[in-house]
């Protein structure tokens, strides 16, 4: 599996905004609609934190990076989403299906599990109140809080009412009456293509964008 050598990236390279960004981005692109690749981020390579820690530990570390913040959120929500959908009603593969069981003893402990291995990291805080107030990932924040099984809702504003003097403050609207403006992927960049394993090409854009090592 490739996700140790991404979340040992993540780990060496925790001061470099870049390579965080495009873990999390590689991360919700491996996820989307792949139960078995979600699992395999959550599990791999504990002795790092698993992918779960690794997302999180960079979204506080970079609460200003917007583009970061929304490839987290898009993680997160293509991981939680694709698992919980899976025990509900999707037909798995028998390797999907070992990997479960190696980990919880029914479906019902599983989905649990991967709501709690997320929120035990506190990442509904994170969602709320970093991801959550910038407009580049606000969408990505409360479609990852619902998938969690956060209560969550939008307020609406109207510009004109602001303009006239008013309070502008709409109905408020629970998540998912309107289709959020997001894709579940990463935008491909060439900053990552090329030759070379994927540890030495992490590093060549590290060190292209200032290291980012202790």
């Amino acid at each position: 599996s490739i996700v140790p050598s991404i979340i040992h990236a993540m780990k060496k390279y925790k001061n470099n905004p870049i390579v965080q960004e495009h873990g999390c981005g590689t991360f919700a692109a491996m996820a989307l609609r792949k139960p078995k690749n979600a699992l395999r981020i959550l599990q791999d390579n504990d002795r790092d934190g698993g992918g779960a820690n690794a997302i999180c530990t960079c979204m506080k570390r970079f609460p200003n990076h917007v583009p970061l913040q929304r490839q987290a959120c898009l993680a997160i929500r293509n991981i939680v989403s694709r698992l919980v959908k899976m025990n509900e009603n999707d037909v798995v593969d028998d390797e999907t299906t070992t990997m479960m069981e190696a980990t919880t003893t029914t479906a019902a402990d599983n989905l649990v599990n991967v709501r709690e291995i997320f929120l035990d990291l506190g990442i509904e805080y994170i969602l709320r109140h970093i991801s959550g107030r910038h407009q580049g990932s606000v969408d990505e924040a409360y479609a990852a809080l619902r998938d969690l099984g956060c209560q969550v809702s939008l307020v609406k504003f109207d510009k004109d009412d602001i303009a006239n003097g008013g309070s502008g403050t709409g109905r408020t609207m629970m998540f998912g009456e309107t289709k959020p403006k997001f894709r579940p992927v990463f935008e491909e960049s060439d900053e990552l293509n090329g030759g070379g394993g994927i540890e030495d090409r992490i590093a060549a854009v590290a060190e292209s964008n200032g290291g980012g090592t202790f």
